[in-house]
């Protein structure tokens, strides 16, 4: 299955990330990566609502007009952060359809999204967008799309492979959904790897779980004629 080709198109992204041609699309690019890496630091350290938009600028060495060119409000940073972590996801469910057995293919998607999370160090920003998440409705908005793009994804690898007979799940796939992701979720807000769980450790685990929960079978069933 090939999720990421029609999710990750210039036209779904925000306007300031909006991909132009040239030495301009370079300087533009590398301008909206250096203040994202500056929201990053301030919403770490300060919190989202303790970071104020001048904390961000000096974090970036620009100046307030230069930075409002691009983001007017710390809502649209976080609207930018949330849209290149979505497409990064994208990107790593694209490997679900890849590996010998469906399960080695969910396995590499999942280790790929943990991986990239901990590379870039998203555990202590993602607890704080979660946290705004509950008393800010634009902010919410935000993790809803990319929650949702997620479900309807994973819903639909999951219904497909238990309607190719490949899988043999324990319950509904609607509600093993939100119990897996809400372990991720955990893994994540707690980032597992980098408080020094071995990622082979993690992979076994996951493994496991995979296996018990969704009954993987080694081939599907003969179809009668």
């Amino acid at each position: 299955m090939d999720f990421g080709s029609e999710h990750t198109s210039e036209h779904a992204q925000p306007v300031a990330a909006q991909p132009e041609k040239g030495v301009r699309a370079e300087k533009r690019e590398a301008q909206i990566t250096r203040i994202l890496g500056a929201a990053h630091t301030c919403f770490v350290q300060s919190g989202f609502r303790g970071a104020s938009m001048h904390d961000i600028c000096r974090e970036a060495e620009m100046s307030p007009g230069a930075l409002y060119r691009y983001f007017p409000s710390k809502e649209a940073l976080i609207e930018a952060i949330a849209e290149r972590d979505r497409i990064n996801d994208l990107r790593n469910m694209a490997r679900m359809g890849e590996g010998p057995t469906l399960i080695d293919g969910f396995i590499n998607s999942v280790m790929a999204h943990f991986k990239d999370h901990h590379a870039r160090g998203m555990g202590p920003l993602f607890t704080e967008i979660r946290a705004e998440s509950m008393r800010n409705e634009t902010v919410a908005a935000c993790c809803q799309k990319t929650e949702g793009e997620f479900i309807r994804l994973f819903h639909a690898f999951l219904s497909q492979a238990k309607a190719d007979g490949h899988i043999d799940p324990v319950a509904e796939i609607d509600a093993i959904i939100p119990m897996m992701m809400a372990l991720g979720e955990g893994m994540m807000l707690s980032d597992v790897i980098g408080k020094g769980v071995d990622p082979a450790s993690i992979e076994k685990i996951l493994r496991a779980m995979s296996e018990s929960i969704l009954r993987p079978r080694i081939a599907p069933p003969v179809k009668a004629d």
